[in-house]
């Protein structure tokens, strides 16, 4: 990507395949894949960690938004329109994803085994092969397993990273790190206000590349946002924007400053990877990785390794991906039903296979249309979630403690020098109008009295004893919903 953004710039940017171009190729790199990609992943899984572990509402994507819709359940139809649309776009956004991967391991395969197929055929083979795969971790409840290989996926993504770093331009690489960091923070108000207003050749740019991404990451945020929300519990709202927004992005801007910036340094240096110097000359995406490390001694090896570490990805990504779509099908059950899950990862094995098929050399930018068109609908969601967190956290309890906190200083300083001029002294006594803390507070609105209201997997409340500090689930004095406490003893008495 880089590489395409070094020999075809952002319109006005700078000049193709010039000095400039290095640097302002990698900060467009990492504008398309770290905090902006990452603040969309962060939206929705603090909306949805918000209201699980601090409101007790069903993990869905319905939860956060239904106080807007008159505090209608789970079950209404405005509720089921908005998972629904979550669905969706994770079925369509993952389904390309793995059409596009396997894209990749089927050129892969090509290379390492010498083996020739016609059109899309291997990637076909490579998508059925590894459902299969998928569904029986699926069904087989292997969760250690797929935990495990994607632990070993992430070293062996960070030792591909390092032979890269030791076996590349090194010292190149070492000056651009921080480079690309400060080159993209200074550049992304300009990359961010490029528009289709500004000619044909930004309108074909931004529908190839940024207006692609940002579909992909909205297509991906409900499955990615539940992930990290799950992780997450126990984190404080800035413990976890922080983290998911600068750890992430930080192994992904350095992942690609690393390789990115090898592609380019080599095809300064040798030219051989786009022979005359234009984009139209580059190899195809699924193959310029792999003609990249034939450049370094090792490449026998560290190919298959690539390949399996795609293969590794494909199968945790529909596993992962189908989990939080049967997930969301059923409610927000965190043990969902194996069969439904299996029913999600044929469908999005379906989907890759039918836009393969129907695309034939265009399969991958008939994926790109297929990710934008139906994350559409749910880039209007996240914007009403961003609407319902900003509500939901004004009536939060500590929100209002901080507001009580600030109102009541406030006042009391206000009165303080108009009574009493330079010299007086604070205190807490019962005061009415306009100088009180809650003059223009109702502390006995719903809004703020049930502010926290925990649900089991169907959206019914679950009672809460007071008496015992414990919630009651499954207990027959719960009715309707609510607990009824019984009378203590020593009550009954008087």
């Amino acid at each position: 990507e880089p590489l395409s953004y070094y020999l075809s710039p952002r319109p006005g940017a700078y000049e193709a395949a010039s000095d400039e171009a290095v640097l302002g190729a990698m900060a467009q790199a990492a504008m398309h894949w770290g905090f902006n990609a990452w603040a969309i992943y962060a939206i929705v899984g603090l909306c949805v960690a918000y209201v699980s572990f601090r409101r007790g509402r069903v993990p869905l994507m319905s939860s956060i938004l239904m106080p807007l819709f008159g505090n209608r359940s789970s079950d209404s139809l405005p509720a089921r329109i908005i998972d629904g649309l979550a669905i969706i776009a994770t079925l369509f956004g993952t389904a390309a994803t793995l059409g596009i991967g396997a894209l990749q391991i089927g050129r892969g395969v090509e290379l390492v085994s010498g083996w020739s197929t016609t059109g899309n055929a291997a990637a076909l083979v490579i998508i059925v092969v590894l459902s299969i795969g998928t569904i029986f971790s699926a069904v087989s409840g292997v969760a250690k397993g797929i935990r495990w290989l994607s632990n070993i996926n992430l070293v062996l993504a960070m030792a591909l990273a390092l032979f890269f770093f030791v076996v590349g331009p090194t010292a190149f690489l070492a000056n651009m790190l921080p480079a690309v960091v400060i080159e993209y923070l200074d550049e992304m108000p300009q990359m961010l206000s490029a528009n289709m207003g500004e000619g044909e050749d930004m309108v074909a740019f931004l529908s190839s590349w940024t207006t692609f991404y940002w579909a992909w990451w909205v297509s991906w945020s409900p499955f990615v946002g539940v992930f990290v929300a799950k992780i997450s519990r126990g984190r404080t709202i800035r413990q976890f924007v922080l983290g998911v927004l600068l750890i992430p992005s930080a192994i992904i801007v350095a992942a690609f400053t690393i390789l990115g910036g090898t592609t380019i340094w080599l095809q300064r240096r040798d030219g051989d990877i786009a022979p005359d110097g234009t984009i139209d000359s580059m190899p195809a995406a699924e193959d310029i990785f792999f003609k990249v490390l034939d450049h370094f001694p090792g490449a026998e090896w560290m190919a298959p390794i690539v390949i399996i570490m795609l293969v590794v990805f494909f199968i945790t990504t529909a596993d992962s991906a189908s989990i939080v779509n049967s997930q969301l099908t059923q409610r927000g059950n965190p043990k969902p039903n194996p069969a439904v899950t299996v029913f999600w990862v044929v469908c999005m094995a379906g989907i890759a296979v039918v836009i393969l098929l129907a695309g034939g050399r265009n399969a991958l930018q008939g994926l790109q249309n297929l990710i934008t068109v139906t994350a559409l609908p749910f880039a209007v969601i996240i914007v009403l979630m961003c609407i319902a967190l900003v509500r939901e956290l004004r009536h939060d309890p500590a929100s209002i403690r901080h507001f009580y906190e600030d109102e009541a200083v406030s006042n009391a300083i206000v009165r303080g020098v108009r009574d009493y001029g330079d010299n007086f002294a604070l205190s807490i006594e019962p005061t009415d109008g306009d100088y009180a803390t809650g003059a223009h507070f109702n502390s006995t609105a719903a809004e703020v009295t049930d502010w926290y209201a925990r649900t089991d997997e169907e959206g019914r409340a679950v009672g809460y004893d007071y008496e015992a500090g414990e919630y009651v689930d499954n207990d027959p004095s719960i009715k309707n919903g609510e607990f009824i406490s019984p009378v203590p003893e020593d009550k009954e008495e008087n």
